[in-house]
């Protein structure tokens, strides 16, 4: 993991994705929960469930936001993995940065401890983390002994439509063209 000295330096286009690995203290009993529907990078995860954001202390100093894997819908008591205080742990993961809100995105509900976007510092800043790594770690190691909440790996293989799809607007402008001409000939008939 790059010091907190060149967290500025970093950006999104040239680092998300970039596999990091560190030693830290999870601040369990201060985690927060991100809504998930599923996710398109991880095949182990389906239907609807929460993403567990914990802030880790690293030992040089500084803060950084852990999401340490996923938890079922109904299982949220499962995010704290059976453990409260704060644990001292190796992590293996993936840099990711925050996401946008989307028009559609519900409003997060802080006094549920429920948030629908992964973004560490507005997550931080209404739980009194204090100032965190502008970017978050999906953490792929290690698996809580329970077995929850379920880090994995992240998988991006995402699907190919392009003949399907070239295919289809042909298609729809032949119909288009086909229609005109109907219209046209019916027209000049006249």
């Amino acid at each position: 993991l790059p010091l907190p000295a060149a967290w500025p330096h970093l950006s999104q286009a040239t680092d998300e994705y970039r596999r990091v690995r560190f030693s830290a203290e999870y601040l369990i009993d201060r985690q927060a929960l991100v809504y998930t529907a599923g996710s398109a990078f991880r095949p182990d995860v389906s239907g609807a469930g929460y993403w567990v954001f914990t802030p880790a202390r690293l030992a040089g100093g500084g803060i950084v936001v852990v999401n340490r894997g996923f938890v079922p819908f109904d299982r949220k008591e499962l995010a704290s993995g059976g453990q409260r205080a704060p644990i001292k742990v190796d992590i293996t993961g993936v840099l990711r940065w925050p996401e946008t809100r989307g028009f559609f995105t519900p409003d997060d509900d802080p006094q549920q401890n429920i948030w629908y976007v992964r973004r560490p510092r507005v997550i931080a800043a209404a739980k009194g983390w204090g100032t965190v790594a502008p970017f978050y770690i999906d953490q792929e190691n290690p698996q809580p002994a329970g077995g929850w909440p379920r880090a994995g790996k992240l998988v991006v293989a995402l699907p190919d439509n392009h003949l399907q799809y070239a295919l289809t607007w042909f298609a729809l402008a032949l119909g288009l063209i086909g229609i005109y001409g109907a219209w046209l000939f019916r027209r000049l008939r006249e």
